[in-house]
């Protein structure tokens, strides 16, 4: 998989970048302030933990008037597919239910949460003489990234998983990550219109940071390979500092 994932995003670059074989203007320099959604699907460790999620995040990214694109953003993580059923396995009766102080059936939801901040680098290729501040978009970087189980009480009801035992079963992990997205980005002449597409990977070296699980009575040493991939979408605010005009020559083999 992660050869895959190499390969895929430095053939995207090759592709695209033997296209172009000469320009003689340059695009506009930039910031961007960005808003974006992935629909994410984990892989390796993570796939055996979670099922599908959702990434909402935001961020700035800097473009050059030579196309080059450094990055900075940060996203959260939900999702409501655990697949670990047995972690619980310790605060539950006879029927496999868990009871409230009352002593009936608790109301509590499980599911996953997450966060992750990177810092990338990237160019923009474009495809058309007629918008050089549009075109296939290629980034790369690192960073950190971090999840865990998520238990949600309606009334707070549940002793044994309030706040401070829930760390006993939350399996709160975290490490560096690193991630690669190609994709399409256009931004309008008239600059209404400014949006991104494209897919979106990681891959991330984690490792447990609780000391003790209290269903398995034991530490949790594991060192973890989590990965994901998915469709991001994301909408941009730009802010032009050399704005021209993009009445450039471009040219293709």
């Amino acid at each position: 998989m992660r050869i895959f994932i190499f390969t895929f995003t430095l053939f995207a670059a090759v592709v695209v970048s033997g296209q172009e074989k000469k320009i003689r203007d340059k695009g506009d320099k930039m910031v961007n302030f960005q808003f974006h959604y992935t629909y994410m699907r984990p892989d390796g460790d993570l796939g055996k933990r979670f099922g599908d999620f959702h990434n909402i995040g935001f961020g700035g990214m800097f473009k050059t008037s030579n196309q080059w694109l450094f990055s900075l953003d940060a996203s959260y993580q939900y999702g409501l597919e655990v697949k670990e059923n047995e972690i619980l396995v310790n605060i539950v009766n006879n029927s496999g239910v868990v009871m409230n102080n009352g002593g009936i059936p608790a109301d509590y939801s499980v599911g996953q949460r997450g966060f992750n901040a990177y810092g990338k680098v990237g160019r923009l290729f474009p495809l058309s003489k007629a918008n050089l501040n549009s075109g296939i978009m290629v980034l790369m970087g690192g960073g950190i990234y971090y999840h865990k189980i998520n238990f949600s009480a309606s009334r707070n009801d549940i002793p044994m998983l309030s706040q401070n035992y829930q760390k006993g079963y939350d399996r709160l992990s975290m490490g560096p990550a690193l991630t690669q997205f190609v994709g399409y980005s256009y931004q309008s002449n008239n600059r209404y219109y400014n949006f991104y597409i494209g897919v979106d990977f990681m891959q991330a070296f984690t490792q447990s940071v609780r000391k003790y699980n209290y269903d398995t009575r034991m530490p949790d040493t594991q060192e973890r390979f989590d990965m994901t991939y998915g469709l991001r979408l994301g909408w941009m605010i730009p802010i032009y500092l050399n704005a021209k005009n993009a009445n450039s020559e471009y040219e293709f083999r």
